[in-house]
């Protein structure tokens, strides 16, 4: 969808959405805020009604009663005709799920109760939530004009893809609700909606149930209004899986577990026990990438990033400049990647086996008619974007581009990997030796040379304006991944927290961690949005 088929609307008496009540919603007020507020915002794309939520069994559990938003690629499963696994797309306008999605049966066994479906840019290709049939979703914080001679206030991008949940959780229609964070589909819309985003390491949450992009890439993500609840919803649905079998198993978390244990600075903030009141965060060294300070980086943000800085080290925290030189490489090779991961995925949507199915006309030889069903099928159920990434996808696995663009970008994101390893104190538990020889380092009272967190921004700025009459230019919207991409390559846990404003606008701050040191990460992130 073209911007210039979004309608320009201006928002009357918007400025309650973007209060904070002190009280979490329930299901019932969630119901009530849904009936109000969606119509405008464009949040969840279906929704359960008032009987069949009453006739839902709800599981005496952690998040008993907890209203909770499911991204419209994640499968459920209802009695409700209305509930489709529909990505946003044509393709899967009409699709219902024989099974739902592992980290689904978690909530509900943890006593969630699943309001609806909510908007996304159609198969998670997109950073603002307006490639979607069911048209954008709209961001409950709203922008004053930039006209001079104006004061009128105008809708703003929730972000994507992810935006129909990030949306939901920051207008209170839940209290939480699930994303997908291919290359920052949650903690992008998380930072411009003011809410906490958080993408856990790959393989943290089974992806059974997820329909993919880039499977390499692809992790469930969490929202919330607060770090403690990301971390209720987060303890309820990380949990082994085989029927994924990219998910961690029981092994490997105890040997996390093992490890990031051992460290004694770390122990006593991920056990509560014996921190002092003043300096909470005391022995944690936090590193500053010097590679992110980019030229698109805008004033706004680069002073909540050294604001955040300072709030740490308040806290205790050590603050040290690292370096990870090949950062500005993660940008052109996570697309290269992405996008050939998407020709692979998204080559079942032929209306063959299931979705959308378009029957040509009946011209041309007889043998040829396969292909052009194929091909009918595909041009009119997916969107111009997702067809220009299966393009450029299957042209970057053709046979001189394979050598020239995608082995190269392998290259590069393993080496993007080993960067990151450099830096955190905690080594890689998937490097056995380098394990095993640090935590006997750790028994003898040493402490490494390495950091326990990385701080950068989320965004280069604040959510855009959704205006009328302006064409997207898509190379400029890609940009707005380069903070969120490199964690994603490198499968390591990443969290958007919310610590401003500028103009009305939220403002966020990106804390990541080594792969699998998600529980420290939640901790720290709790003091960095306090």
């Amino acid at each position: 969808m073209s911007l210039s088929r979004i309608p320009r609307r201006l928002v009357h008496h918007r400025c309650c959405l973007t209060t904070h009540s002190n009280s979490p919603p329930t299901v019932d007020s969630a119901l009530e805020t849904i009936s109000q507020r969606n119509p405008s915002l464009n949040a969840f794309v279906t929704s359960r009604v008032p009987a069949e939520l009453a006739e839902t069994a709800v599981a005496d559990g952690p998040l008993k009663g907890w209203p909770v938003g499911i991204k419209a690629n994640i499968a459920t499963v209802s009695n409700s005709d209305t509930d489709v696994t529909s990505c946003g797309s044509h393709a899967l306008q009409s699709y219902k799920s024989p099974f739902q999605a592992t980290v689904v049966d978690a909530l509900e066994r943890a006593g969630a109760v699943v309001m609806g479906k909510t908007n996304m840019d159609e198969f998670g290709m997109g950073s603002k939530n307006t490639y979607s049939i069911y048209g954008p979703a709209r961001n409950p914080h709203t922008s004053e004009s930039q006209d001079k001679d104006s004061c009128q206030i105008y809708d703003c991008s929730p972000g994507g893809s992810s935006g129909g949940s990030a949306a939901a959780v920051a207008s209170n229609m839940c209290r939480a609700a699930l994303g997908s964070d291919t290359g920052g589909s949650v903690r992008l819309p998380a930072a411009w909606c003011g809410i906490v985003g958080f993408k856990p390491s790959y393989g943290r949450i089974s992806r059974y149930g997820l329909v993919p992009y880039g499977s390499s890439l692809d992790t469930v993500g969490i929202m919330a209004r607060s770090v403690q609840d990301v971390q209720q919803v987060f303890q309820a649905v990380s949990r082994p899986d085989t029927r994924d079998m990219t998910c961690m198993t029981e092994s490997l978390r105890s040997r996390i577990n093992t490890g990031s244990q051992s460290r004694p600075w770390a122990a006593r903030l991920l056990s509560q026990n014996n921190i002092e009141a003043e300096k909470p965060l005391a022995g944690i060294r936090i590193g500053i990438p010097r590679e992110c300070w980019v030229e698109e980086l805008s004033a706004s943000a680069l002073d909540a990033w050294k604001q955040g800085a300072e709030r740490l080290s308040a806290l205790g925290c050590e603050i040290v400049a690292v370096s990870l030189p090949h950062l500005p490489n993660a940008l052109p090779a996570y697309y290269t990647l992405a996008l050939a991961e998407a020709s692979s995925n998204l080559a079942r949507y032929d209306g063959v086996r299931y979705g959308l199915r378009k029957e040509p006309g009946n011209r041309g030889p007889k043998e040829l008619g396969a292909s052009r069903k194929y091909a009918e099928t595909r041009s009119q159920g997916l969107g111009a974007e997702v067809q220009r990434r299966i393009l450029l996808g299957t042209y970057v696995m053709s046979d001189a581009a394979c050598r020239h663009f995608y082995l190269p970008s392998q290259r590069i994101r393993r080496v993007i990997q080993t960067e990151f390893d450099s830096v955190f104190a905690l080594p890689n538990a998937l490097s056995s030796e380098a394990f095993e020889k640090t935590l006997l380092d750790w028994a003898s009272g040493g402490r490494s040379a390495g950091v326990d967190a990385l701080l950068f921004p989320t965004a280069t700025d604040t959510a855009p304006p959704l205006l009328e009459g302006r064409e997207e230019n898509t190379a400029a919207s890609y940009v707005n991944d380069v903070m969120t991409v490199p964690a994603n390559l490198a499968g390591i846990p990443a969290i958007s927290v919310p610590v401003g404003h500028k103009d009305r606008m939220p403002i966020g701050l990106q804390l990541a961690a080594q792969y699998g040191d998600d529980e420290l990460l939640l901790q720290i992130a709790r003091y960095l949005g306090a």
